[in-house]
């Protein structure tokens, strides 16, 4: 009876993973993955520790140190250089619409709801595209 219950709540718990990776984003994923590491390495320690193999488990932070030190510096430079190349100019703003630099109001607008309608992601559209259709508008309408 409790490999029952073990089975039923594998299962469960596998659907629900399931779900979870059909409705989240990739950097939900990611955060999801590494929170996964973390407790998994936190409860292995632990093991170890307990279980009276201290100065292995000492071994083993002092080997994944220089991993994870690392791994979060090139996290911390990726997240500036993403944030400095956002900054989009008026020519890009045309060239996502597909607009000459003389371009009106109206045809700016017109632009923006032609193409919004093709990338949208309600119409299985680029979450990205539209943002960068919503910045190229905002851009040259302000």
């Amino acid at each position: 009876m409790p490999y029952l219950l073990l089975a039923i709540a594998a299962l469960i718990g596998v659907y629900g993973l399931y779900k979870f990776f059909l409705a989240a984003n990739p950097r939900q994923i990611t955060s999801f993955f590494i929170t996964g590491l973390f407790i998994v390495t936190c409860v292995a320690l632990l093991f170890m520790a307990v279980t009276g193999r201290l100065p292995a488990a000492i071994a083993m932070v002092v080997a994944i140190w220089p991993i994870a030190l690392a791994w979060w510096k090139a996290r911390d430079t990726k997240k500036k250089a993403t944030a400095t190349s956002n900054v989009m100019t008026r020519a890009e703003a045309f060239e996502i619409l597909g607009l000459s630099e003389k371009a009106t109001k109206e045809e700016i607008e017109d632009a923006y709801k032609r193409l919004m309608l093709k990338v949208h992601p309600d119409q299985q559209g680029s979450d990205w595209m539209a943002a960068k259709l919503n910045a190229a508008r905002d851009l040259l309408l302000a």
